[in-house]
């Protein structure tokens, strides 16, 4: 069932903490948290696919300049990844979450219309330089798997695949 979090505008990893906190019992086997200036992404895992500790998450590509958390099933995972394979890219896990990662450095924004499945997830993509970084979000076309977010103010971005009434990032006593 696993949960994804993630905030941007962030100067601490406090709010990131307390939300991948919240989400363990969506996720009890592992969790995990990246910081890049300002860019928080977490993870709440319920491992399902590869148990090891492979498919840890936030996981990145081969530079650390593309991560992801995700959450879901991609049901052609296999057969992408064998598409990949073949196109000269390498795997260290056996987890569907790093063919997407995969599947998006190999095809753009594109790579979603390859996905089959139910999903929510966050890519953050460093490569494009020159203070240009993007956060893609993105689920699958039915909404099975959740994806909220918010905006307040300028940079500031929330995403969960949860939502707890009273909770704000930010707050400064009580919630997250």
């Amino acid at each position: 069932m696993c949960g994804i979090a993630g905030i941007s505008g962030i100067s601490s990893p406090g709010s990131i903490k307390a939300m991948v906190a919240a989400m363990h019992h969506r996720g009890p086997d592992d969790s995990g948290i990246h910081l890049d200036e300002g860019m928080a992404l977490g993870m709440a895992r319920l491992a399902v696919i590869d148990i090891t500790s492979a498919g840890h998450q936030p996981m990145h590509n081969h530079d650390a300049s593309v991560w992801i958390v995700y959450n879901g099933e991609t049901y052609n995972f296999r057969e992408e990844r064998s598409v990949l394979e073949v196109k000269g890219h390498h795997f260290n896990s056996h987890s569907d979450t790093e063919v997407v990662l995969r599947m998006y450095e190999e095809y753009g924004d594109d790579f979603l219309l390859r996905m089959r499945g139910m999903f929510a997830l966050a890519i953050y993509d460093k490569r494009r330089g020159s203070g240009r970084e993007r956060l893609l979000l993105a689920r699958d076309q039915l909404g099975i798997k959740p994806l909220l977010y918010c905006r307040s103010g300028k940079n500031f971005l929330c995403l969960r695949a949860e939502v707890h009434f009273g909770e704000r990032p930010g707050r400064t006593s009580g919630g997250f």
